[in-house]
């Protein structure tokens, strides 16, 4: 299906795309490490572009990961399940923890980013204060990349269950 396929292409190049944030995170902390460590002279903006930059990574990988299958289940239940029970379960699981929830936190992150960029906001846990918005902005992005990818998974679900009902008759 040309909708599960499209959502699907976007999951994996956005997780393709956050796991090369590790190149500058690694350099970051390289840099840091290094100013702090051997010349005694820690930057004021190390720190703060490290969890930026790990959020980032974070936040983008989501979709990525469960594209993939990577995140955890409670496998005590799920390998009791028939292949039928795998599928209602998966699909129960998609509608209330995944679609039902991401909802609700791309609502709070449009909000809670609207809010940075009206105010001007800016972050700091060091002595560099740097503008919050754009980070800030990762967060409903992120959550709507999941959305999409938990409907996909959804429908893949839902077409499997019928498939398997038509191939019982």
């Amino acid at each position: 299906m040309k909708f599960i396929d499209c959502i699907d292409l976007v999951s994996e190049w956005t997780g393709r795309i956050a796991a090369w944030v590790v190149i500058p995170l690694m350099l970051v902390v390289i840099y840091e490490v290094s100013m702090r460590k051997l010349f005694n002279m820690p930057s004021e903006w190390g720190y703060d572009v490290c969890w930026m930059l790990f959020g980032l990574q974070f936040m983008l990988g989501g979709a990525y990961t469960l594209l993939h299958k990577g995140h955890v289940r409670i496998d005590i239940v799920y390998n009791v399940l028939s292949p039928r029970g795998k599928l209602i379960f998966d699909a129960a699981v998609y509608i209330v923890f995944f679609l039902f929830v991401t909802i609700l936190l791309t609502w709070a992150g449009f909000r809670f980013a609207a809010d940075a960029w009206r105010t001007g906001e800016n972050l700091s846990t060091t002595g560099w204060p740097f503008p919050a918005a754009p980070i800030k902005t990762v967060i409903p992005v992120a959550f709507i990349l999941l959305f999409l990818q938990s409907l996909s998974e959804l429908i893949r679900n839902i077409l499997l269950l019928r498939k398997e009902k038509v191939n019982e008759s």
